[in-house]
């Protein structure tokens, strides 16, 4: 299974770096790429471990270093109480909390762009209505793809799936957690 996932992100990352050198050339012809990026989002988060599916809200921040990279942090929440299986104990119930840090790296034109993205961060298991109490941030690791869709110059339209690694310490476990995110930004 790891190598399959090896192999694919290398294809992936290989076929990027062949895209973003023909859409280098294109590039250079359009308008120049706005720098900053705010927007809100909606997401959806798969908790393979624990079979559950969180819905949440969020935000992102994004710096447009060039047309191809760019740093971005995104913060989430996910409102539902669910059992808590990150302290081990499987009776408290927590919301969770996400933050993510990092860079995207793709092609970019004047209407759509296409990236590959990494960013380390944390998942915070929360206190919820019980009598446990307990609390647990451990660390993730979102790695995937980007779609953006560009409809005038201030509004990019987001598409992000990913594979959310999250090691969870009290557990000593790693898990894969699909995680599909959709949203909307304005660019300054």
């Amino acid at each position: 299974m790891r190598k399959m996932f090896f192999f694919v992100l290398t294809a992936a990352a290989s076929l990027l770096m062949v895209l973003t050198q023909n859409a280098q050339a294109q590039s250079r012809s359009r308008s120049e790429t706005p720098k900053v990026e705010v927007g809100v989002q909606y997401s959806l988060l798969r908790l393979t471990d624990a079979d559950v599916t969180d819905s949440g809200v969020g935000g992102r921040v994004t710096l447009n270093t060039s047309d191809n990279f760019s740093l971005e942090s995104e913060f989430n929440f996910f409102p539902q109480e669910r059992v808590n299986f990150a302290n081990g104990l499987g009776t408290a119930t927590s919301r969770r909390m996400q933050g993510l840090f990092g860079a995207k790296y793709g092609v970019r034109t004047e209407k759509f762009g296409v990236f590959g993205k990494v960013r380390p961060g944390f998942v915070r298991f929360g206190e919820g209505n019980s009598p446990v109490g307990q609390s647990e941030v451990d660390f993730a690791l979102d790695i995937g793809g980007v779609f953006e869709l560009y409809p005038s110059r201030p509004i990019a339209l987001r598409f992000d799936v990913g594979n959310t690694l999250i090691r969870f310490g009290s557990l000593d476990n790693t898990s894969n957690n699909l995680q599909f995110t959709t949203g909307v930004a304005f660019r300054f």
